[in-house]
C-alpha cells in the first residue's frame, strides 16, 4: 500500500521539476534518433546567434554559470554539433558555430519543441496560456527580488 501525504502541498519547485522531466521525456522520444540526449534548446540559441555567440554570451542568455556552459559546449562539440572559431573583430574571442550535422537537425528540433509545447497547452485557451506565462514572470520577479535584497 502506498503511503499518502495529501495534507502536504507539493513545493512549487518540485512541481516544475516534474513538469520539466515529463516535457523532456516526450522531447527525447521525438528526438531519439539524435546522438545527443539533451541541450536541444542550446543548439537553437547558438543557431540564432548565427556564429556570433561566445560561451560568455551563452552564460548570460541561459542565466547560468560558466562551468555549466563549458560542460554543454564540450558535450555538443564531442558529439559533432558544435565548433569554436576565432572572432574576426576580436581574435581573443571564440564564437560558437554549429556544424553541418547540427544545422541539418535544427528544423527537426524546432518542430519537436513546438509539438511538445503544443501538446502541453492542449485544452488551454490563449487567455489561460497568457495568464500562465504572466504568473510565471511574477513568480520569477518575486524570487529575483528576494535574492537581490538578500545579497546586499
Amino acid at each position: 500500500m502506498k503511503a499518502q501525504c495529501s495534507h502536504i502541498e507539493e513545493p512549487l519547485g518540485r512541481r516544475f521539476t516534474h513538469l520539466g522531466k515529463a516535457f523532456l521525456d516526450i522531447l527525447h522520444e521525438k528526438l531519439g534518433h539524435l546522438d545527443i540526449e539533451r541541450n536541444f534548446y542550446t543548439l537553437l540559441l547558438i543557431d540564432e546567434g548565427q556564429g556570433q555567440l561566445t560561451q560568455q554570451d551563452l552564460c548570460l542568455i541561459m542565466k547560468t554559470d560558466k562551468v555549466t556552459v563549458l560542460r554543454i559546449v564540450d558535450y555538443l562539440s564531442e558529439n559533432g554539433y558544435l565548433t569554436k572559431s576565432k572572432d574576426e573583430a576580436d581574435k581573443r574571442k571564440l564564437n560558437l558555430v554549429l556544424t553541418p550535422k547540427a544545422l541539418k537537425e535544427i528544423p527537426d528540433i524546432r518542430r519537436s519543441l513546438e509539438e511538445v509545447t503544443e501538446l502541453a497547452f492542449s485544452g488551454i485557451s490563449k487567455y489561460e496560456k497568457a495568464g500562465f506565462y504572466s504568473t510565471l514572470e511574477k513568480i520569477k520577479t518575486n524570487i529575483s527580488t528576494y535574492n537581490s535584497t538578500r545579497q546586499r
